[in-house]
């Protein structure tokens, strides 16, 4: 039996590094790969996707179950698609390699933000065939139907010369899809959606699922790149309800969490969406992500009547100076109102923090600890500045010489990678853990905390958040 395209996604994190998403023990589907597998099977194929993340963890136990579950039971695969972010691609690299070992003949295609990004490096890697620069769905269907890969837009590829060498083709970009409401539903079947669970302190209701429903962000953060260009496109409200009915149908869902950079971009749509949920009756509880400067008192209330019950703010800093550097283009006043609008709502405020930017000192790191803790939001979610490739923040602390290291492991959130005048890669961790331990600690948290539990589900939640945090700090 043969098999079309096969798409992988590597694990996230390695057995021996601490990292705090580690301890709260998240996990979800690669949304991309989902889409993708759906496009490519809705043109016909056959598709089986690998998430590493549930079934193999680590590199090591990637190629006995490769084996028993694929290379026993798969004569030829086509195409084997990987995907990979900045901290997964060496092990993608790694898995590549052992695919090629039982199928020297199939086609070995990475994409992702760091293979459209770093393309000459993900290119070079020995086991790679060819890479897809951003949107995937159009062009990988288009390698596994067997187009010539020189008349495939959005490709990056290697053509043979001469007996054992090789030429690297590039070709033009390929055009966005604009009508996410074209695409099939994504292939939650072809995945264990019952053993995918959120971060801790981020539900309510078990079993969960993430969505995403647009693709693009306002923002011209420097930290952030732009894989998909500027434009903003998103999925109506009518084909999002679908989606969430889909998976309460078929899988029992009651808890969504939607992934898009920033949920509330469109007003008109989220208060369509909220709108269909009160109209249907539907009983889901879900979460989102937004800009301080996207809210407003009127639509949070909607929300909250639909469900919403916790929304994460990006705010990353309170200093001016930083903010500028950062490109964050928001101001104070926008995140206080924001979270008192959404306090007002009734909906949980989540706020997420950056130690460690381009400007940066301790003085400016204790007062945004300061100020957090006068804010008083529900969580509060700290990482260490890092400059993916791909943004404005990477190009410059290269140029700089001030990359600390480019041992793509080690950009996890959680370990500085980036030299700063005035912090030390130590001072950045110390006041990294200070922030954590300054918020979650305070006798009045934990008081309020306890307090705010109803329900068998709050206090497994509270005692899985604080044995993290435990776990993550010690």
């Amino acid at each position: 039996m043969e098999l079309d395209c096969l798409l992988i996604s590597p694990p996230i994190f390695d057995e021996n590094r601490k990292n705090i998403w580690k301890q709260v023990n998240s996990n979800f589907p690669p949304p991309g790969l989902l889409y993708i597998a759906a496009y490519v099977r809705s043109r016909g194929h056959s598709v089986r996707i690998i998430d590493c993340n549930i079934v193999s963890p680590s590199v090591e136990s990637f190629e006995p179950f490769f084996e028993k579950e694929f290379a026993r039971k798969f004569s030829a695969i086509k195409v084997i698609g990987l995907t990979a972010m900045t901290c997964t691609v060496k092990k993608a690299f790694k898995i590549a390699r052992i695919c090629k070992r039982y199928y020297p003949n199939t086609l070995i295609v990475f994409g992702g933000v760091h293979a459209t990004f770093v393309t000459d490096e993900v290119i070079g890697d020995p086991f790679v065939d060819a890479v897809v620069l951003g949107e995937g769905e159009k062009t990988l269907e288009e390698i596994v139907a067997g187009k010539d890969l020189s008349q495939i837009k959005g490709v990056v590829f290697k053509r043979p010369v001469q007996k054992h060498g090789y030429e690297i083709v590039r070709n033009s970009p390929r055009e966005r899809i604009t009508d996410l409401d074209s695409l099939p539903m994504p292939a939650y079947d072809l995945l264990p959606v019952l053993k995918y669970k959120p971060a801790k302190g981020s539900y309510k209701k078990l079993p969960a699922m993430s969505m995403m429903t647009s693709r693009g962000c306002p923002g011209r953060c420097t930290f952030c790149s732009k894989t998909l260009g500027d434009r903003i496109v998103f999925k109506s409200a009518e084909k999002i309800l679908e989606e969430i009915q889909y998976l309460i149908s078929h899988y029992k869902i009651r808890q969504i969490l939607f992934y898009d950079d920033t949920f509330t971009v469109y007003k008109d749509n989220v208060i369509r969406l909220c709108d269909l949920i009160l109209k249907n009756k539907i009983d889901v509880a879900w979460t989102c992500f937004a800009r301080v400067d996207f809210v407003d008192l009127e639509m949070l209330k909607k929300m909250k009547r639909a469900g919403c019950h916790q929304i994460m703010y990006g705010v990353e800093n309170i200093d001016g100076a930083v903010l500028r550097n950062l490109n964050k283009n928001i101001d104070l006043a926008q995140v206080t109102n924001a979270v008192k609008w959404t306090k007002e709502a009734g909906i949980e405020c989540r706020v997420a923090f950056m130690v460690g930017s381009p400007g940066d000192n301790e003085e400016i790191v204790r007062k945004n600890i300061n100020f957090i803790k006068k804010l008083n939001p529900d969580l509060l979610i700290a990482n260490i500045t890092t400059p993916f490739p791909g943004t404005a923040m990477f190009k410059w602390a290269k140029e700089k010489n001030l990359i600390l290291t480019y041992d793509w492991n080690d950009y996890t959130l959680a370990k500085p990678v980036m030299k700063l005048e005035n912090l030390s890669a130590d001072q950045i961790q110390d006041l990294y853990r200070l922030m954590y331990k300054s918020f979650y600690f305070r006798p009045y948290y934990v008081v309020k905390r306890l307090l705010g539990i109803r329900t068998i589900d709050d206090v497994k939640i509270l005692l899985g958040g604080l044995k993290s945090l435990f776990s993550f700090l010690k």
